[in-house]
């Protein structure tokens, strides 16, 4: 007994120390935990302190000119790098002509048919939904619309492409849209034209794959089954950048040039079919 009541104390005080140390770290850690937390508590709060502010003044707004982006995969923008009077340049041409010529031929056989007199519910209301997208498929008109609000030619193009002007640049951002134009024109005289929801639909999807020409032709010309000049000015297009505009007013032409678009189809979709009631 007495040797067990002699050891006791030397056991409490061997374990007195080392709880100690246990009870002193678990105090470090919870006071760096809340140190942490803290820290982490103050940064959120400047993070919406820096938002407020930015919201509020617009002089704190990032320069979106800084951002560089893809430009399109398209051949006209093989016109655009290309060398004035070199295979890529004539090979855009080529390419803009023919997608023309089959809109023409397309839309003469298409103004030949007689627009329906008294077109079934179904079919209205198949056009009026069919409207927006019609204008939503046009690839190349929606890209010249955002190239127009949001691009801007920038002179350091020219270091990797130095035949890269800003006036082909303007010049087939041109020839895009007016291929855009052309197939919108050509979607729309189809689809008031019709007397059928299948017949609709068939012809939407034969008039998406003429919209694509110019995008095979880029990869034809990416994946080397043509001339290795053609190859070489294709990944060129996949890899050259430039830069955002920095104007906010210029940046929401986009929105308005697709909405205003939508509201001339609509109108003219009105007149075609209850003008005349």
């Amino acid at each position: 007994m007495v040797n067990e009541s002699s050891s006791s104390p030397t056991a409490e005080t061997d374990k007195s120390p080392s709880s100690g140390r246990k009870g002193n770290i678990l105090e470090r850690q919870g006071s760096k935990l809340e140190e942490n937390g803290d820290v982490k508590l103050d940064a959120r709060k400047q993070m919406l302190r820096t938002v407020s502010q930015k919201s509020m003044n617009p002089e704190l707004h990032h320069d979106r000119s800084l951002e560089w982006v893809d430009i399109n995969d398209d051949v006209y923008n093989m016109f655009f790098l290309s060398q004035l009077g070199g295979q890529a340049f004539w090979y855009g041409i080529y390419i803009f002509i023919l997608k023309l010529t089959l809109y023409v031929f397309l839309a003469r056989d298409a103004l030949d048919l007689p627009i329906p007199e008294n077109p079934s519910t179904q079919v209205l209301v198949t056009q009026f939904f069919m409207l927006p997208v019609a204008v939503a498929m046009q690839d190349d008109l929606i890209a010249t619309y955002y190239l127009v609000a949001n691009i801007k030619y920038h002179e350091r193009v020219q270091t990797n492409s130095p035949h890269a002007s800003n006036i082909k640049f303007h010049v087939a951002n041109l020839c895009r849209g007016i291929d855009g134009m052309f197939s919108l024109l050509v979607n729309f005289v189809i689809l008031i034209k019709a007397t059928e929801v299948l017949s609709l639909f068939l012809n939407f999807a034969a008039l998406q794959f003429l919209q694509t020409i110019d995008n095979i032709a880029l990869r034809l010309c990416a994946d080397g089954y043509l001339t290795e000049r053609l190859e070489f000015v294709a990944n060129q297009v996949m890899t050259t950048q430039l830069p955002n505009k920095n104007n906010e007013w210029l940046r929401s032409l986009d929105s308005v040039l697709f909405v205003s678009t939508l509201t001339a189809l609509l109108i003219g979709w009105g007149v075609v079919n209850f003008g005349s009631q």
